[in-house]
């Protein structure tokens, strides 16, 4: 219905002479319907509607927004999920935590400059081909490889890319890194192909690979009692694996990264000898 008063009031303007074109809408895209938690489509007859001010009240709409954009294709129908708006609340509060107290380096990192670029090239397409979800998952993966403290070109960038979706808490925190005007005048950020390095590029889909094969593993062992985690790892690959822990530790082990030509090396099973080129080996204890 809302189309059709949109349509009306367009051509109803356009008759008095108001308007000089003849539709609402240069774009149109028609998203899917919203399920409540029983299932059905959300109405009021059912009476399985959650009120936006409800939400609102409890997590802010900007969590509300960041939610349905991010749980599935637009095209397809949406499940609502309390732990999933629970998921959103929690990554909203830890951006807000990130820039409490922020104090920007002056540096840009070539490798976190790599990531900006590529982010921002990403979320571009993404939004203009209404793959809104997409967007969001760039968008996370870029704040999680803020360092604490990054440089100001980097945290500008990362709230312009998360104001389309969560618009009021991206202007507060535009104020309060010390800007003055409103984020959502801004000009969109626009990436350097030069910045984008395919090198970059190759690591961190080695360091994602990695991840899979430790829950993997972990999945297969499928015990509770393994604390810690060998990784092995050929001598020119060490550094690079070393510079992901943080990320790998994240998944509760107690980790230690061994190259093989480490005299020290801690191997009681002998897995090192299944280390490959871009494939470490594993071992749990």
């Amino acid at each position: 219905m809302h189309l059709i008063y949109a349509r009306f009031f367009t051509k109803a303007l356009r008759d008095l002479g108001y308007l000089k074109f003849n539709e609402p809408f240069t774009k149109l895209f028609n998203q899917g319907m919203l399920h409540g938690n029983d299932g059905y489509v959300m109405s009021k007859s059912r009476g399985n509607v959650v009120l936006p001010e409800e939400v609102s009240k409890k997590y802010g709409i900007d969590t509300a927004r960041l939610f349905l954009m991010s749980i599935a294709s637009p095209d397809k129908d949406l499940q609502w999920s309390d732990k999933g708006i629970e998921g959103s609340s929690r990554f909203i509060n830890n951006i807000i935590s990130y820039f409490n107290g922020y104090k920007p380096k002056e540096k840009l990192d070539k490798k976190l400059e790599h990531k900006m670029n590529k982010t921002i090239k990403l979320v571009t397409e993404y939004i203009e081909d209404f793959k809104y979800n997409l967007a969001i998952i760039q968008i996370r993966e870029f704040f999680d490889s803020l360092p604490k403290n990054s440089d100001k070109k980097s945290a500008e960038a990362f709230l312009k890319l998360l104001s389309p979706f969560c618009p009021h808490i991206s202007e507060e925190l535009w104020h309060k890194i010390g800007n003055k005007t409103f984020i959502s005048l801004e000009d969109w950020p626009k990436y350097n192909p030069k910045k984008i390095n395919e090198e970059f590029e190759k690591q961190e889909e080695l360091q994602e690979l990695l991840l899979k094969d430790i829950r993997t593993v972990a999945g297969l062992i499928k015990s509770k009692n393994h604390k810690k985690l060998f990784i092995y790892v050929i001598p020119k690959e060490e550094s690079m694996y070393k510079n992901f822990i943080n990320k790998i530790n994240i998944l509760g082990y107690e980790t230690k990264i061994f190259s093989l030509s480490d005299k020290n090396i801690y191997d009681p099973q002998n897995k090192s000898k299944k280390a490959k080129p871009g494939k470490p080996a594993l071992y749990l204890e």
